[in-house]
C-alpha cells in the first residue's frame, strides 16, 4: 500500500514540476510572477548598431539595430495580478530567486536584447530577447560589469551573459505589438528620445515566447495572460487571437554609461525594467502521464481488495 501510494505522488511532483539538477530556478506554474532586470545598452536613432560576436543578432532581419543590450535578473518574486482593467498588469512579492553575484552559490540569470528598430524618437518595431542560464561557479557578471566599468560593448562581454562559460537558453522572446491601442506597428513606445546624451524616461512593451526557441522556460512563460487591443477587433481587449501577450517590460532608463558610447551618435544606457508574467499551467509529459495512471490505478485496485475483503 505504502509503495502504491509513493507512486502515485512521485507522479504528482512530476506533472507540478521540480527544479532540474543544474538548479536552473524552477518558476511557479499558473501563478503572476515579477522579474526586476539591470540592462547595459546601446541606442542609436539610425538603427546602424552591429552586435558584436553574437550569431542570432547577426542573422535576425538586416543584422542591424538601433537598440541592444545586455541584462542581468536580479530577482524574481511571487507576484500579485492587479484586478483593475483585468489582464493588465502584475505586481511585485515575496523574492524566490535573488542573485548572490558573480562566484556566488545560486547561478546567474542573464541574457541580450537586440533587433529593436526606431520607428520614431519614441516608438520602435521588431526585437528579441534571449535569456540564459549561467550555473554557479560559471556566472561572472557582477556590479561593475553592469556599471560599465569593466564590460565594455564588445564580443567578450556578449559572450559572458550569453553563451560563455556554458550559458544555457532559457527562453526567446519576440517583442510585439499592443502598448498603443490599436495599433500593430509599434512595439515599444517612449516616454522621450533615448538616443538623446543624459537624458532619462521609461518605455513599455509586451513580448511573445517563441516556442520554436526551445528552452527550460518556454512552455511555462507562454501565459497568453495579457490583454491587448489590435487594430482588427474593435476596442474590446483581449477578444481576438492576436490580442495575448505573454510578458509586459516597463524601462526605466537613463543615458549615462559613458563608457557604452559609440560613433555616428551611438549613446550608452543604463536601465532598470520589471518584467511581469502569468506563467502557463503545468502540462505533464505523456510519461508522467503514464506514471499517475499507473499509481492511480494501483491505488483503485488495492481499494477494491480491501472492499472484497471486508
Amino acid at each position: 500500500m505504502k509503495k502504491v501510494l509513493a507512486m502515485g505522488a512521485m507522479a504528482l511532483l512530476c506533472v507540478g514540476g521540480v527544479a532540474s539538477a543544474d538548479s536552473i530556478p524552477a518558476l511557479p506554474s499558473d501563478s503572476p510572477v515579477y522579474f526586476q532586470f539591470n540592462n547595459i545598452e546601446q541606442v542609436n536613432a539610425a538603427n546602424n548598431l552591429v552586435v558584436p560576436g553574437y550569431a542570432p543578432a547577426g542573422t535576425y532581419l538586416d543584422g542591424l539595430q538601433g537598440n541592444w543590450g545586455l541584462f542581468n535578473i536580479s530577482s524574481i518574486q511571487n507576484g500579485a495580478a492587479l484586478a483593475s482593467p483585468p489582464h493588465n498588469d502584475i505586481g511585485g512579492g515575496a523574492t524566490f530567486f535573488a542573485d548572490d553575484g558573480a562566484g556566488g552559490s545560486v547561478g546567474q540569470v542573464t541574457g541580450i536584447f537586440y533587433g529593436v528598430d526606431f520607428t520614431s524618437p519614441t516608438t520602435a518595431t521588431n526585437g528579441v530577447i534571449d535569456i540564459y542560464w549561467h550555473a554557479a561557479g560559471t556566472d561572472t557578471v557582477d556590479s561593475n560589469c553592469l556599471a560599465g566599468n569593466t564590460c565594455a560593448p564588445d564580443a567578450t562581454t556578449v559572450s559572458k551573459f550569453t553563451t560563455g562559460n556554458g550559458g544555457v537558453l532559457l527562453a526567446r522572446l519576440d517583442f510585439a505589438s499592443g502598448i498603443v491601442p490599436g495599433n500593430d506597428s509599434v512595439f515599444l513606445s517612449s516616454s522621450t528620445d533615448p538616443s538623446t546624451q543624459g537624458g532619462s524616461g521609461h518605455a513599455d512593451s509586451f513580448a511573445n515566447v517563441d516556442p520554436s526557441a526551445g528552452g527550460a522556460w518556454a512552455s511555462i512563460l507562454n501565459g497568453n495572460w495579457f490583454w491587448i487591443d489590435s487594430s482588427d477587433a474593435g476596442t474590446t481587449r483581449g477578444d481576438g487571437p492576436n490580442e495575448l501577450r505573454d510578458v509586459r517590460f516597463s524601462t526605466f532608463y537613463n543615458a549615462d554609461l559613458t563608457s557604452w558610447n559609440g560613433a555616428g551618435g551611438t549613446v550608452g544606457l543604463r536601465s532598470n525594467d520589471p518584467a511581469r508574467v502569468f506563467t502557463a499551467a503545468a502540462v505533464p509529459e505523456p510519461a508522467t502521464l503514464t506514471l499517475l495512471g499507473l499509481g492511480l490505478a494501483g491505488v483503485a485496485a488495492r481499494r477494491r481488495k480491501a472492499v472484497g475483503r471486508a
